[in-house]
């Protein structure tokens, strides 16, 4: 007898986590008085997320909303709750803000620290500066078992990441590869991702266009972020690359307003990098404010929605995998 073969359709199922950034919905923390971290947890909870990250950046931590360990305390209950997991950002290397951050991190049972450099030019201070800086964290890091994540933020290509994390050389030091932010220094985000692989072990999803804005010291193209799927970013791809090479954790971040100029005067002729006829310079804080957050809320449904099909179309599930 000829033995049956039966098909499962489970089997070719690609299960992911799915965190979202609160970046994506940046003028509602801003400027509405009924949202904060704890509407921001409960909204991710609801939309079938698996986790947030939270912009902790400034005075006041910003998006955590609070600087007490009273504070701290009622954002881990919240997160343990409705069953979230975390991970936090900075944007300073030097050792005494990611002391303080991770401290941050670990009070609200955060799993990662975001990180990215502010030095200076030229790029060989800034790389030899910011692996003192990492490497200076390792022991907290080891005894705190955080994840510090760098960032390609808008600064350094694919290669000078990989670079400054191969000195490094340590397992709780990664990289968090951001879909979109390699155009801000003219690099293809296909060539980032290349560069940056053997390190990756989080991600920003985002989608984004180049147009013509306002004349800056590199001239006047602009990275125009907009809702995903209305870019021009090979997100699918940049997605497809990233799970067949292990990663299984994504975080989708609506960059819908947000603009960096585009510092390079070698830009790829490519379809990333073709200026988009259809879309406009746009910065989100100079519109007023009722239309920032309603404009927002709309493209931060798209981008989701349209994310969401994307994956289901490609046999991908969120799923947090206990």
């Amino acid at each position: 007898m000829m033995p049956i073969h039966t098909s499962n359709r489970e089997d070719n199922v690609k299960a992911i986590e799915m965190h979202i950034h609160s970046f994506s919905l940046r003028f509602q923390f801003k400027y509405r008085t009924d949202f904060d971290v704890f509407s921001f947890i409960a909204l991710a909870q609801a939309q079938g997320f698996t986790g947030v990250n939270i912009s902790a950046n400034g005075l006041g931590y910003r998006d955590l909303g609070g600087t007490t360990d009273a504070h701290f305390e009622k954002v881990k209950d919240a997160l343990v709750e409705s069953g979230m997991r975390c991970e936090i950002d900075t944007s300073d290397t030097r050792l005494d803000n990611l002391l303080k951050m991770l401290d941050v991190a670990g009070k609200v049972n955060a799993e990662c620290l975001r990180v990215y450099t502010k030095y200076p030019p030229p790029l060989e201070s800034q790389i030899s500066q910011t692996v003192e800086d990492l490497r200076a964290a390792i022991p907290t890091l080891e005894r705190t078992g955080i994840k510090l994540v760098f960032e390609n933020h808008e600064d350094f290509q694919g290669e000078v990441i990989a670079d400054i994390l191969s000195q490094v050389n340590h397992p709780l030091v990664r990289a968090l590869y951001d879909y979109g932010n390699s155009q801000m220094v003219g690099e293809e985000p296909l060539d980032a991702l290349e560069a940056m692989a053997p390190f990756v072990s989080t991600v920003h999803v985002k989608d984004h266009v180049v147009v013509v804005g306002p004349e800056h010291a590199w001239g006047n193209l602009w990275v125009q972020g907009v809702p995903m799927g209305q870019g021009r970013l090979p997100i699918m791809e940049q997605t497809h690359r990233l799970y067949e090479s292990g990663l299984r954790r994504f975080c989708f971040e609506n960059v819908w307003g947000y603009a960096a100029p585009l510092k390079s005067h070698q830009v790829p002729q490519s379809h990333c990098f073709g200026i988009d006829q259809a879309s406009h310079f746009l910065n989100g804080s100079d519109l007023p404010t009722d239309q920032a957050i309603d404009l927002e809320w709309k493209a931060f449904e798209e981008a989701w929605g349209w994310y969401k099909t994307a994956l289901t179309q490609q046999q991908y599930r969120v799923a947090i995998p206990w």
